[in-house]
This record gives C-alpha cells, sequence and structure tokens, in this order.
C-alpha cells in the first residue's frame, strides 16, 4: 500500500516555475543582498592629500605674478617708512676726558639726538653742534648698530683769560668764556685783538723762567706800540719796554733775588744795564 502510493507520488511530473515568478526571486535576492550590504561596515573613501604645486597650477600666472609684485611694493613702502620715520636713536654714549664739562650737561646738549631717525641722522651735524660747545676742542660721532650714537670728545684746555672777555688755549686760540666757567685761577693777558699768539707766545717764556724762582706771573700786557708789562704774584709791576727782553728779564731773576719782596711796588727795567724801583710807601 505504501509502495504503490510512492509511486504514484514519483511519476507525477515536476511542475516548472514561470518567467516572471523567477524575475521576482532575483529581484527579492537582490534587495536582500543590498539589505545586508548596509548593515555592515561603510567603506571610507581614500582622501588625496593637499598638494601646493597642484593648487598652484589651478591659479592663473597673471594672478600669481600680481600678488607677487603688490608684495614687494608693500615691503618697499614698509622699508622706506622705517628708513624716514621709525628706528629712532634710542642710547648716545659719551666717551672723553671730563674737565670742564660735566657728563649731565654734555649728554643735555645732545638730547635732540634722541628725536632723529638712525638711518637720516647727519652724523656731521651732531660733530658740528658738539665742537661749537665752549670748551670742546673736537669731537668723533659714528653710529652703532642697531640704535646708538656714539661721541668722543677731546676739550680745549684754557691757560689765561684774554682782554677779560675770552679764554686761551696753549696754541693762543680763542675760547669762549661762559658763565659756569670758574677762570679765578688763570692768569690774564690784555694786548690787541689780532696779537693773541704772540702774547701767549712771550707768556710762555716769561713764565718758564719765572717759575725757576718760584715766582707765578698774574699779567701780562703788550700796549699799542709792544710794550711789555708783567704782574707778579707777589704784587711787583715790572716795565721791560719794547727791546732786550730776555737781558731785562734776566735782570729781573737777579732783583727777585736780593730785593726785600714784600717792600717792592715797581721794578723798571728800561734802562741799558739798570733799573729804578719804586719802593712801597710805609
Amino acid at each position: 500500500m505504501l509502495v504503490s502510493s510512492m509511486k504514484d507520488h514519483a511519476s507525477k511530473p515536476k511542475k516548472k516555475r514561470s518567467q516572471p515568478d523567477e524575475a521576482k526571486r532575483k529581484q527579492r535576492s537582490l534587495q536582500h543582498g543590498r539589505a545586508a550590504t548596509n548593515k555592515g561596515a561603510t567603506r571610507l573613501e581614500k582622501k588625496t592629500p593637499f598638494s601646493f604645486t597642484r593648487a598652484a597650477s589651478v591659479i592663473p600666472v597673471w594672478l600669481m605674478q600680481s600678488v607677487f609684485v603688490m608684495s614687494l611694493l608693500i615691503a618697499a613702502v614698509w622699508g622706506l617708512q622705517q628708513v624716514r620715520w621709525g628706528w629712532p636713536v634710542e642710547n648716545v654714549e659719551i666717551e672723553g676726558e671730563f674737565r670742564f664739562w660735566q657728563a649731565e650737561a654734555l649728554a643735555k646738549e645732545l638730547l635732540w639726538v634722541k628725536e632723529q631717525n638712525f638711518f637720516s641722522l647727519d652724523v656731521r651735524e651732531v660733530k658740528a653742534s658738539i665742537e661749537h660747545l665752549a670748551l670742546i676742542k673736537s669731537a668723533q660721532v659714528k653710529k652703532v648698530w642697531p640704535d646708538t650714537l656714539l661721541v668722543k670728545f677731546k676739550e680745549d684746555i684754557p691757560v689765561a683769560v684774554w682782554n677779560q672777555e675770552t679764554l686761551l688755549n696753549p696754541q693762543g686760540e680763542e675760547l669762549v668764556l661762559t658763565n659756569h666757567f670758574d677762570s679765578t685761577g688763570l692768569p690774564r693777558l690784555f694786548g690787541p685783538k689780532k696779537k693773541t699768539e704772540q702774547v701767549m707766545r712771550q707768556f710762555q717764556r716769561f713764565q718758564s723762567r719765572l717759575l725757576a724762582v718760584d715766582v707765578a706771573m698774574v699779567s701780562l700786557t703788550m700796549n699799542r706800540v709792544g710794550s711789555w708789562q708783567i704782574e707778579l704774584e707777589n704784587g711787583w709791576t715790572i716795565r721791560l719796554g719794547r727791546q732786550q727782553l730776555e737781558q731785562r728779564l734776566g735782570r729781573l731773576i737777579e732783583l727777585l733775588k736780593v730785593l726785600p719782596q714784600e717792600k717792592v711796588a715797581v721794578v723798571d727795567l728800561r734802562y741799558g744795564k739798570g733799573a729804578a724801583i719804586k719802593w712801597l710807601s710805609v
């Protein structure tokens, strides 16, 4: 009974699927595969790294040239502004032997320099302004990078007062006599305006010989006709005249050795071999 039933079942032919059914099945399989794919990990796309060369190749050449030229112009304008207005002098260094000038006083005379531009500052102008000051003989000025002005100076050495108006240096050159300068200890020289060098040379000759006997000169006068008169620190007035000055000065030195200095007022050496002496009144 069982055998016949199986035979009947086997003898029945298989039912063929129609083409529309086969298409629906494939479509369902494809949708199922997509859904499975969406539920899994997402694949990352690989990004291309930035390249300046690739980017520059896209920019027009004329635009790059214009930007380059503008950059140069801006840099040039900035540089010119720095040269003209920027970069001030921040420090002023002063070197020299201070005899009559004080460092603070000389620094005040150079305050205007700090308002100047380091590049455009004229060192010749600074040099001239310093040498124009009283008792400054010479000056050297130079710039030191990046913001310093170095000033080296030499003072003149006044050795006498000339006609109560100016000072004289050892070369007989006139110097400005300022109000703050103390000239109390300097000898007084008097003479014609254009005879400063001659009077200074004569002063130096007389002074060197008189110092040998410990006597100093207080003043020396040359009048219009060239006659000389000396005032000594011991109070003597010496009249030398115009001729034979060295010989007459020699006689004065001998008299200084023998005469009582506290009693003599005037010694007149305008004689051939002698001297006229005026004594102080008792």
